[in-house]
């Protein structure tokens, strides 16, 4: 069972990352081509601009590269011969796709454990760049205290 483990994810981790980072790289291409003029002339904004822009376009790319994904790879085991050479090994319909969708879901646990460290603030770091031409997170919540009493402005 651990060979075909290994086979299937290879396929599929190696179509994932393919796919993954070609729709990141375009989706941080496409939008370093509509904000060019308003980024600032220093050039480490202008990286973190584009580290922050590709940590907030993994919410937008990661679902889709993962279904994309999954149906290369079928298709190229099908194409391959592949497919129906599993199937006659004696793996069922569900235990080919259930290895995929482990590695599925272990990318959806490690971006849900992502949104509890500070990548979950990217947008709004990417956001403070292109608007301010600095790094620093402005807080629009401010509490203030006024006679023991908390005040929200």
């Amino acid at each position: 069972m651990w060979i075909f483990f290994r086979f299937i994810s290879g396929i599929y981790l190696k179509n994932f990352f393919i796919i993954f980072l070609s729709l990141l790289g375009f989706y941080c291409g496409i939008d370093l081509l509509l904000n060019f003029n308003d980024l600032p002339d220093a050039a480490n904004l202008s990286l973190l601009y584009v580290i922050f822009l590709a940590f907030s376009a993994v919410t937008y790319v990661l679902p889709v590269s993962l279904i994309f994904a999954l149906v290369l790879s079928l298709v190229s085991m099908i194409r391959a011969n592949e497919f129906v050479s599993l199937y006659a090994l004696g793996l069922s319909k569900n235990l080919v796709i259930i290895f995929p969708f482990l590695w599925a879901l272990f990318f959806c646990f490690v971006y849900v454990g992502l949104n509890f460290t500070p990548f979950a603030y990217a947008n709004d770091y990417k956001r403070n760049i292109l608007k301010n031409g600095t790094m620093l997170k402005q807080s629009g919540e401010v509490f203030l205290k006024f006679n023991n009493e908390f005040i929200y402005i």
